[in-house]
């Protein structure tokens, strides 16, 4: 039986909450940018925001290794080994990484993607800015981490929002101030990723806390690469087969195509924050549990998990247009609705997935998922690269749907709870799929929100039966609700 463990509820929510913050803020700049800098140069900036994703691979894993590590120890001259260990050594590959990028970045912006003519100079003139970001993403990577298995989630939070914030304002700040070359927005974004990680650094200074001088420590080396090697080509691997798909339609279709898939992409994504959210705050705790304790926390959290996205997911596929419409305007939001929805059905499938795919590394198996990344990798570029050619932008949403899908499939039969996933998402499969129907097949918003408070209400219903009794009993009490029945007091 699973010890109780009350903060789980707690910090899931602390976790939500610096995820949806940072979304407002998202919300309301976007429309800025299209307004201020147009649909294409906005395209540009994201096509270097999704080169970041990519070279953020340079952590060599590092952040999830200490992440697991640390979580383990029991004093703090052992966490600091572990901590400046990964920390000099992130820093050093983080370096390595932007100068790669420096020299890759004038090939891509100049003859892979599509755009005018009189905006390669500016891409050109960014490069030095963007390749600075990458030694802070690393850094940010072991930072997080440490505060992660510190359970330091309020700290962790408020240092994302800020960096994050940073990111996404202080461009447009620059644009407000006249100066809204490309070069000016990314150093404006490196600013605001550098706010980020002073403050992260000074609050893990606080919980880990620091003791002794930064060096690198060689009995740290060997675990902490041997954890994060497996952990490092994932995410050389995992950006191929998550910001490829930019990166293709930028050199098939062009910097606008890139805005008009990136858009909804970014907002359909914002559904997996609670996924995240818990699979943060368990990290931890799967990495300390053992045997059928572990077991049985990753059985209810895919249950839980599930019957709480599952309504979240209908209402965002029963509104994505109309609020498309008020968000950017009805031409914009004609092109992105029906990609946006296609993203959702893929968030529902493998939102679930999100506490198998922390469980196993937690657990001591980085290399599972890893191995199957490297299996699927060039089926999914070859699928991608033909339904974007065949279907444009519509494509490379199913492409990335299809992927998901196979992704969810693999980690429920890795860790065993293939058939808790399937009696969970077979419940629900009805109302998600009836609110795909409606959406795509009419445009009353009479209609759409008659039939689709049905549909609501109905997911509502299944979601409740799929809960644990002892939370449905507290619901029905009007009881304060907490994610797992197990974690009361």
């Amino acid at each position: 039986m699973t010890t109780p463990h009350p903060r789980i509820a707690r910090s899931t929510l602390i976790n939500l909450a610096g995820l949806l913050i940072p979304t407002l803020v998202s919300l309301a700049t976007v429309p800025l940018y299209l307004r201020w800098i147009g649909e294409v140069r906005y395209g540009v900036l994201l096509l270097a925001f999704s080169l970041l994703g990519y070279f953020g691979a340079f952590d060599l894993g590092l952040g999830r290794a200490v992440a697991q590590r640390i979580a383990r120890q029991e004093n703090d001259e052992e966490r600091n080994r572990t901590f400046w260990t990964a920390f000099l050594l992130s820093a050093g590959m983080g370096i390595l990484g932007g100068i790669i990028l420096f020299f890759l970045g004038h090939w891509l912006f100049s003859d892979i993607f599509q755009m005018p003519i009189m905006l390669h100079a500016e891409a050109q003139k960014a490069i030095p800015w963007l390749a600075a970001i990458v030694p802070l993403i690393a850094l940010i990577s072991v930072l997080a981490g440490t505060l992660e298995a510190r359970q330091a989630f309020v700290s962790l939070n408020v240092s994302q929002i800020i960096g994050v914030i940073g990111l996404q304002t202080l461009p447009l700040l620059s644009v407000a101030l006249g100066r809204g070359s490309i070069a000016a927005l990314i150093a404006a974004a490196l600013v605001g990723r550098l706010m980020g990680v002073i403050v992260m650094f000074c609050l893990t200074a606080r919980k880990l806390p620091f003791s002794g001088w930064p060096a690198l420590h060689r009995a740290e080396i060997g675990p902490l690469l041997r954890f994060g090697g497996w952990v490092s080509v994932s995410g050389a691997v995992t950006p191929l087969l998550t910001i490829i798909d930019r990166l293709i339609i930028g050199a098939q279709l062009g910097a606008a195509s890139v805005t008009a898939y990136t858009v909804p992409f970014n907002l359909s994504q914002r559904l997996t924050y609670l996924p995240y959210a818990l699979s943060t705050t368990l990290f931890p705790r799967f990495s300390q549990a053992e045997g059928e304790d572990a077991k049985g926390l990753l059985r209810q959290a895919v249950t839980v998990l599930t019957a709480i996205q599952t309504p979240f997911i209908v209402l965002a596929i029963l509104l994505i247009h109309p609020f498309l419409i008020l968000w950017i305007g009805a031409t914009l939001a004609a092109k992105m609705a029906p990609v946006a929805i296609i993203l959702l059905l893929g968030i529902w499938i493998n939102g679930p997935a999100y506490i198998p795919y922390a469980y196993m590394p937690a657990q001591g198996r980085p290399d599972l998922m890893t191995k199957f990344y490297l299996v699927e990798l060039v089926p999914f570029l070859l699928i991608l690269w033909v339904l974007i050619a065949w279907l444009g932008i519509m494509g490379a949403a199913l492409a990335w749907a299809i992927r998901s899908s196979s992704d969810a499939i693999f980690c429920f039969a890795a860790t065993g709870t293939t058939r808790t996933y399937w009696r969970a998402i077979g419940l629900t499969f009805i109302p998600i799929i009836a609110a795909a129907l409606m959406t795509f097949a009419t445009q009353s918003f009479i209609l759409l929100s008659s039939i689709g408070s049905v549909i609501l209400a109905s997911s509502l219903g299944i979601s409740y039966y799929l809960l644990p009794k002892a939370l449905r009993v507290r619901i029905a009490f009007w009881r304060k609700p907490l994610l797992f029945p197990h974690f009361s007091e």
